[in-house]
């Protein structure tokens, strides 16, 4: 099984193999073909199986370049793992040759930076959920034109006191928005949670 068979395109293979990444794990065999038509879904997987990738080679094959607008929003819990998915995604839009702009929304650095670099209207942006839901509600972040939301790390994020955050943030998305939670473990909190946020899965 190759990352052609599963439905990504030449110019995304390319990047991977520059990557030194040729084969897709089974967490990607698995998630690709679900993740490409549209639907919701629950990625669990162990840390280091490819789940990023697994969720960001199917939201690369769905943007629209063209849009001059916020495609996908990533939510991580720590800070670490949000510059991590960033780097991410800006090595495959650079190995691509694709001209996807990814921005970083965390705490603990300039907001009006951050404000500032939103007017160029990111395709994807990465970040924490305080932050994010901030920028929402100051009506700087838009996202009326948002096709997915991911939950990384969903068992850290979907527990009582990020709830709120989580549920205002896909709140503010288009109803139509594609899903997908992340996580290396489950456990019964954030289960119950998922099971209220995306009923079909």
């Amino acid at each position: 099984m190759t990352f052609a068979d599963l439905g990504v395109g030449p110019e995304l293979v390319a990047a991977l193999a520059k990557q030194k990444i040729t084969e897709p794990t089974a967490i990607q065999i698995a998630a690709l073909p679900v993740l490409l038509a549209g639907q919701d879904a629950y990625l669990n997987a162990e840390t280091g199986t490819g789940k990023t990738l697994a969720y960001l080679l199917p939201i690369f094959c769905r943007l629209d370049a063209k849009l001059e607008a916020t495609q996908a929003v990533i939510v991580a819990p720590t800070h670490e793992l949000a510059i991590q998915i960033q780097r991410q995604c800006t090595d495959l839009a650079q190995n691509a040759g694709w001209a996807i702009r990814t921005l970083l929304l965390i705490g603990g650095t300039s907001m009006d930076r951050q404000v500032d670099k939103l007017k160029k209207k990111p395709h994807i942006v990465v970040g924490s959920p305080g932050r994010i839901r901030e920028l929402i509600t100051m009506g700087k972040l838009k996202t009326h034109a948002v096709r997915v939301v991911v939950i990384d790390e969903a068992d850290r994020l979907l527990i009582e006191e990020g709830l709120p955050t989580i549920r205002a943030i896909l709140s503010a998305a288009p109803r139509g928005r594609q899903l997908i939670f992340a996580s290396a473990t489950e456990q019964p909190e954030s289960a119950e949670a998922i099971a209220t946020l995306a009923p079909s899965l």
